[in-house]
């Protein structure tokens, strides 16, 4: 029975990711600029502030904006199935990792407190970033930035882009072969930015700790960026909404929604105070007596990609597709 289970958990994780990667591609596909042109809009911000100039309604500035509140509303949905860079980290990592699979090389793990440690870089750098922009030196630094040699990549364009550029893309490309998301969780400025942002709790990966098997730890195991789903937490700001913890979770104890059935009552009337008191105690969720969400559900990913896409669409941020403008005659903003 329990093996039957374990089957049909490994069933559902690799449909689920093959889900995730078909969305990832379609956006890697369909807008595969606007990691970069998001975060142009803050330095647009930065920009405008050092020289003292009022700070307009740009397109970046209004994609940025946009991304900003889907990730209040969805969470960090974008990083995990719409980054064009998250995207070609994941598709790295895969390859090597299936690679390494076929020889005795481990995989590289880090400490705890190293990636904690790491997980602050990115916001050096965004700091960086936005104080260069501030004082004008930004097109010097840029010269090193792997974000503007991917960005030179995806547009087709290679001129103007320093080699220094694409050397050090070449080893963040490094890092993300080496290690699961390498550039999000330790070096990526906008997903700084996306893990300060409040988020709405329906979004958030939650679990219930005391109902957690004694040395179990696979949310954690299988999680990219290494962290436990207890949403509401400081570090839950880094979580990808990938959803790998729920599809692991032996128990079926992390849902974005997880209400209890009204059965406390129920059982009081016909049992007395001893069933009720029974029933007020920690169960494991199942849909027995829980309305679940896990948010890995294909029908539920399919939703935010399509709601996220059409916000793209609507903020001229695709190709291949008729402008928003151009089949309608207005922009809604």
């Amino acid at each position: 029975m329990a093996s039957n289970a374990a089957d049909k958990r490994k069933r559902t994780d690799l449909l689920h990711r093959g889900v995730r990667l078909a969305i990832q591609i379609m956006f890697f596909i369909l807008a595969p600029s606007v990691f970069s042109a998001a975060f142009n809009g803050v330095k647009y911000i930065f920009t405008q502030l050092g020289v003292a100039a009022p700070i307009e309604a740009t397109s970046f500035l209004v994609l940025l904006v946009g991304v900003l509140a889907f990730t209040i509303l969805f969470g960090r949905f974008f990083c995990g199935f719409a980054c064009a860079f998250g995207t070609l980290g994941d598709v790295l990592f895969g390859v090597f990792d299936f690679l390494r699979s076929k020889t005795p090389i481990p995989r590289l793990e880090f400490p705890d407190k190293l990636v904690r440690a790491l997980s602050l870089v990115k916001f050096a750098i965004l700091i960086g970033i936005c104080a260069a922009c501030f004082f004008g030196v930004w097109a010097v630094v840029s010269g090193y930035s792997p974000w503007v040699a991917f960005a030179a990549f995806i547009s087709g364009s290679l001129e103007g882009v320093q080699v220094a550029a694409f050397v050090t893309l070449g080893l963040v490309i490094v890092g993300m072969i080496l290690r699961e998301r390498f550039f999000c969780q330790f070096l990526c400025p906008l997903g700084a930015i996306f893990s300060l942002m409040p988020v709405l709790g329906c979004s958030e990966f939650t679990r219930t700790p005391s109902l957690c098997p004694a040395n179990c730890g696979r949310c954690k195991k299988t999680c990219p960026v290494d962290i436990w789903p207890d949403g509401g937490t400081v570090v839950h700001g880094e979580c990808i909404s990938c959803g790998r913890c729920a599809d692991v979770c032996p128990i079926g104890n992390i849902n974005l929604v997880a209400i209890e059935k009204p059965q406390t009552v129920a059982l009081a009337q016909v049992g007395g105070e001893e069933a009720a008191a029974k029933s007020s105690k920690p169960k494991r969720k199942t849909k027995a007596n829980w309305h679940l969400l896990r948010g890995t559900e294909i029908p539920v990913v399919l939703v935010k990609a399509l709601l996220l896409l059409a916000l793209f669409w609507v903020l001229g941020a695709t190709r291949y597709l008729p402008a928003f403008q151009d089949v309608f005659g207005f922009l809604p903003f």
